[in-house]
């Protein structure tokens, strides 16, 4: 049984819900994002996504804009997260999922970045801007290496595309509770 599998069997069993947190790896460093991956770890997180950082990341609020830049500027790139991974994965059995846009994954190469996740210990994906009828190529990567495809549905996802969606995800489906970017500041809509 994989570790993401083990966790949701051993929370059903408890009559419990996750806790999966979200860090953008990087930010403020590498060394940092292991420290507080491996406290969220030690403090009761059941599983952990760690963000992949990018130039342009259109889908977030200004929170995550602002750390996945500053990752980016202090160097921190898909190779970097893949490292970071192997180093929590060292120290912790918690599963990992790696959080981010497509570009770089694609650039990396698909079989090679889904390996290379899988021989760090890495447990899955989300790729938000992936669509599933575009990601057979990576559904077919990720399972070649073992590593779940988690996809997406949205508070507008329709009965036929949550179907859809229950038949390709791997290790959870994950569910946007708002319509919109993440971590929007409700104070600043409401003054625009």
């Amino acid at each position: 049984m994989n570790r993401i599998a083990a966790v949701f069997n051993r929370l059903k069993s408890q009559g419990e819900k996750a806790l999966i947190p979200f860090i953008t790896a990087g930010d403020p460093d590498l060394e940092a994002t292991r420290r507080l991956a491996l406290e969220m770890a030690g403090r009761g997180a059941d599983i952990l996504e760690l963000g992949i950082p990018f130039s342009d990341p259109l889908a977030d609020g200004p929170t995550i804009q602002a750390a996945s830049n500053r990752a980016v500027r202090g160097g921190t790139h898909f190779p970097e997260v893949l490292e970071l991974a192997g180093k929590i994965r060292q120290e912790s059995d918690i599963p990992l999922i790696l959080m981010g846009y497509y570009n770089p994954i694609l650039q990396y190469g698909l079989e090679r970045a889904a390996a290379d996740a899988a021989a760090q210990g890495v447990d899955g994906f989300i790729i938000p801007d992936l669509p599933p009828e575009e990601a057979d190529p990576w559904r077919r990567a990720a399972a070649g290496a073992g590593v779940a495809a988690v996809f997406l549905a949205a508070p507008t996802s329709g009965r036929e595309r949550l179907q859809k969606l229950g038949k390709i995800t791997r290790g959870f489906l994950y569910y946007v509770s708002v319509v919109g970017i993440t971590v929007e500041n409700k104070k600043q809509k409401r003054e625009e």
